[in-house]
């Protein structure tokens, strides 16, 4: 079996542009990447080929569940909701349900206490009930968002046994290589189709690109040398005119009459016109050739503004001490300080208590600290409330919190389209109006879950040039590797153990 799509295309009420297409593309058994930015319409790809979203243009064939024996399974980035035919899963014990339940170390009661899952058990879960309906069609968005390395490895196993029409929406480069046998690359609802895992098409990709800023720069060289050729002809074509008026000869000046009649006879006179016409054409054709050579935009500039690191030397101080996490479980910490300007990163498995800490740790910071807090997963609730702030900001401020999005990676176009965000977007847009209120600490629970790679690059080099105190909780190590210098590590009994 395989999924082919012709001139697929989608578009979200109300919204000015098309979230989608025109898209050719096949997607044969085995794993697919999709890749791009956030808000490139990769998610809107992925439900409408497992067909959990219909009203799209062009064709899919087959169509996922509507043809016999082809179904579909859509696994979302949010795990704020409990997976669809989740109580079905609860109660089936059967061999394969047992299977998948012992290689993602999936617990008998989780389904039952989805609400009290940590996010990274919630994906688990999320991700065992999409394999345990065995589509034909599996279509995953950011499987690995929340799951600690031990975690990721399972859902590797699981994944690499699966056998139908896998689509992979992710960041982790390291699953898209070890999964996929070719990547489709997506940029403005379009993409492009590349052979290999991300890593060999994401270097052919840097190839086109480079053969096409090349192929960009003679373009406009050659299209400056045609405007000034334009206007060089013009302004010939103009004397000539000119000169063949006879309005200011004297009318007894008959040789000078002679000679702009036989230039007209001969069209002498009109060469510089006919030559001035003819740059038209190949101006306009100089153009096109520009307007082809298209090369992706790169945002720069500054990030933290007139940001400044507290006066104070140590803004939170954390007492040694025990946090109870229920089920008679708790962390242990000992006495950790926060100063100014250290940038820490805390790692550990899932359920070992980095949230836990972090909540205690927020209680703990003095009101005279300003603080920003982004949590792992924003609801709904909080998503229609930063779009809402955003449009109540002044045009100054909406000006500088755009800035600051198309620094992580985002066009600020797309943000004020009207068109729906992407968590990834969302959590950007966080981010900027945070950073206006010029924090003396930031606090980020996984910071680079639903960004796409581009923009967790941006963040990291955004972060490491953070004035200010930073608090990051992250699975991912090179990402924490690169911002972070101190660091707290939580194991699965509890303890923190803090390396500088």
């Amino acid at each position: 079996m395989q999924l082919t799509t012709t001139n697929l295309t989608y578009s979200y009420e109300d919204a000015p542009t098309s979230a989608l297409g025109p898209i050719s593309a096949t997607f044969p058994m085995g794993w697919t990447g999709i890749v791009g930015s956030n808000g490139s319409g990769k998610s809107t790809l992925l439900r409408i080929l497992s067909g959990d979203l219909v009203g799209f243009g062009g064709s899919v064939v087959p169509r996922p569940i509507a043809a016999p024996g082809t179904s579909g399974s859509y696994c979302a980035q949010a795990t704020e909701h409990p997976p669809h035919r989740l109580d079905e899963f609860a109660v089936d014990f059967s061999g394969s349900s047992m299977k998948i339940r012992q290689i993602l170390e999936i617990d008998d009661d989780w389904a039952w206490r989805f609400e009290t899952l940590s996010h990274g058990e919630r994906k688990r879960l999320q991700v065992g009930v999409a394999l345990w309906m065995n589509p034909s069609v599996l279509a995953l968005d950011e499987p690995t968002n929340h799951v600690d390395a031990v975690t990721r490895d399972k859902l590797l196993a699981a994944l690499s046994a699966y056998d139908g029409v896998g689509l992979l929406v992710s960041h982790d480069r390291e699953l898209l290589d070890e999964l996929c046998d070719q990547c489709l690359f997506m940029r403005d609802g379009q993409g492009v189709m590349r052979n290999g895992n991300y890593t060999q098409g994401h270097a052919q990709e840097a190839l086109e690109y480079k053969t096409v800023s090349r192929e960009r720069k003679s373009a406009k060289s050659e299209l400056a040398h045609l405007h000034s050729e334009q206007v060089r002809r013009a302004n010939e074509a103009a004397r000539a005119d000119s000169r063949r008026s006879k309005a200011s000869i004297n009318s007894k000046d008959k040789d000078a009459k002679a000679k702009i009649d036989l230039a007209i006879f001969t069209g002498q006179d009109g060469k510089a016109g006919k030559l001035s016409s003819q740059m038209g054409a190949r101006v306009k054709a100089a153009e096109q050739r520009v307007a082809s050579a298209f090369v992706p935009k790169v945002y720069e500039g500054g990030f933290w503004l007139n940001s400044v690191p507290s006066k104070r030397r140590v803004i939170v101080s954390i007492r040694e001490g025990a946090l109870h996490m229920g089920e008679d479980r708790s962390i242990r910490f000992p006495k950790l300080d926060i100063e100014n300007t250290a940038h820490i990163g805390v790692s550990g498995p899932n359920g070992a208590g980095k949230s836990t800490l972090v909540s205690h740790l927020i209680s703990l910071v003095p009101d005279d600290i300003p603080y920003f807090y982004m949590p792992q997963e924003l609801s709904g609730e909080q998503s229609k409330q930063i779009l809402a702030d955003l449009k109540l900001l002044d045009p100054a401020s909406r000006g500088q919190v755009l800035s600051l999005v198309a620094r992580l990676n985002s066009d600020p176009e797309r943000i004020l389209s009207g068109e729906l965000l992407s968590p990834g977007e969302l959590r950007k847009i966080m981010l900027a109006k945070g950073v206006l209120q010029k924090p003396q600490l930031i606090i980020m629970d996984e910071p680079t879950n639903h960004l796409d790679l581009g923009s967790i690059e941006a963040l990291e080099a955004v972060l490491g040039d953070c004035p200010c105190a930073l608090v990051l909780v992250s699975h991912d190590a090179p990402f924490l590797q690169a911002v972070s210098t101190i660091f707290w590590r939580i194991n699965m009994d509890g303890e923190v153990a803090e390396q500088v």
